[in-house]
């Protein structure tokens, strides 16, 4: 062999560990990243009715990002390729937003609810915000202004996109950055745990579950997994490995960007404690939680629409299903911040719309009751609370009986009971986490201004 045809040789041999090196590394958060990709864009545009660049921009900074390839050009799905070796589609179904699967799900549409009377005062309609006495407009300004200043002295930006303000269930104040609206649905991340709650209170309510309830799942059936409770999923005390890092190839990334079963693929893990002796936050519980709900309702991805956002007129909000058609409760549901604000006041009003209770009576209060177990943060039945079993406020300026729904980037649906109060803040906070984009002051001054 000639000595250039031996360098050609070495070159191709080169060239072929390196592309092997490349599948190896790629292999198993590539198929991550193109479905993050593909169910973002369908969800923020086919859902959210956002342009597509629009939704390109709140993909995260990854070194993968500039490689991905994304086409929406179909009205009904979108795909997102890597180096053209890897690639994923999410599909939407009306009433049932987008699903990442291999191929397209045979859901049954939905469809779209009745819309809010146009002109009527919230929340029956979809009127202005209402002038109300003694409330200053400009404290109120002010206030709401918290939320979309640019941020802090690190330089993080708190890029809010929507703020609801409910007082005595008057929508009272709202404003919105450009781009948005009230007629924009927005996801709500790990709000839709607290959908999950009310879900299982609903079922509660009719007979058809019980918190007291075990033995829930067919794979449990010969191992000590069976003794999980529901009260055990709604506090995540269950015991069940889950890893709740957002990092590529980790439990909680597989389980929602890779298509198949969510609530199936938290079922499998296995015990890391005894059920009810440690709390661990875990989306793959909710996704279980919900699993078991849908067995017992004999239903399928429609569920949280006939439990909740039909009674409730919650004309926008779409929670979407897996693959599988379970509900992905732990992270996919699109909603208006007027909307979330119907949710929220619902439980202002201990489970009871329009004059008809459908939470079990007693159900808010044990929903907010801190669990009895070292939390990150006192924690009830799938919803953050102000105040843990020691007392201790999070929010020190802000009442003790304050409760909140809570997603990733900054997404909250607050509940002040004492001040007869409901805030809405939706945005997309990058480094922020939980309540650190600015919630106490805002609801402090908000709190003052509607005295």
């Amino acid at each position: 062999m000639s000595r250039g045809a031996k360098l050609a040789l070495a070159a191709l041999v080169g060239l072929a560990a390196l592309a092997g090196g490349v599948v190896w590394y790629l292999g198993p958060i590539a198929p991550i990243a193109t479905g993050y990709a593909a169910k973002t864009v369908c969800s923020g545009h086919l859902v959210a009715e956002r342009g597509v660049e629009d939704v390109l921009g709140d993909l995260p900074d990854n070194p993968l990002v500039p490689f991905l390839r994304v086409d929406a050009d179909d009205p009904t799905a979108v795909t997102a390729t890597l180096l053209g070796a890897w690639g994923s589609t999410a599909y939407r179904t009306e009433g049932l937003g987008c699903t990442l699967a291999d191929e397209r799900p045979a859901f049954t549409a939905l469809e779209p609810l009745p819309s809010p009377e146009s002109g009527q005062p919230w929340p029956q309609g979809s009127g202005p915000a209402q002038a109300t006495s003694g409330i200053s407009a400009a404290e109120m300004d002010a206030a709401i202004n918290l939320a979309f200043v640019e941020g802090d002295p690190s330089g993080r930006a708190r890029n809010t996109r929507a703020v609801v303000v409910i007082k005595d269930g008057r929508l009272v104040a709202e404003r919105y950055a450009p781009g948005f609206g009230p007629d924009t649905p927005l996801t709500g991340w790990s709000m839709a745990k607290s959908v999950a709650n009310a879900m299982v209170g609903r079922l509660v309510a009719d007979g058809t579950m019980s918190t007291e309830a075990d033995d829930l799942l067919p794979l449990w059936a010969d191992d000590d997994r069976r003794s999980i409770t529901v009260e055990q999923l709604l506090t995540m005390t269950d015991g069940l490995a889950f890893e709740e890092v957002y990092d590529p190839d980790t439990d909680a990334t597989r389980m929602l960007y890779r298509p198949g079963d969510a609530g199936g693929y938290a079922a499998q893990q296995p015990l890391e404690a005894d059920p009810g002796t440690r709390w661990a936050y875990s989306s793959g519980t909710t996704n279980i939680l919900c699993d078991v709900a849908q067995e017992a309702a004999d239903a399928g991805p429609e569920l949280a629409r006939s439990l909740i956002f039909e009674p409730l007129g919650m004309s926008t909000a779409v929670m979407e299903p897996d693959a599988s058609g379970g509900l992905v409760c732990s992270s996919y549901l699109y909603a208006t911040a007027r909307d979330w604000a119907r949710f929220g006041q619902w439980f202002l009003q201990d489970g009871v719309w329009e004059g008809e209770r459908l939470l079990p009576e007693g159900w808010v209060e044990r929903s907010t009751t801190p669990v009895d177990l070292p939390t990150e943060n006192p924690y009830g039945w799938q919803w953050w609370l102000n105040t843990g079993s020691d007392g201790e406020r999070r929010m020190p300026s802000v009442p003790s009986d304050a409760y909140w729904a809570s997603g990733n980037e900054g997404q909250q649906v607050v509940i002040v009971p004492s001040e007869d109060l409901v805030v809405v803040r939706l945005g997309f906070s990058g480094g922020f986490s939980g309540i650190a984009w600015g919630l106490e002051p805002m609801l402090r001054d908000i709190i003052a201004a509607a005295r």
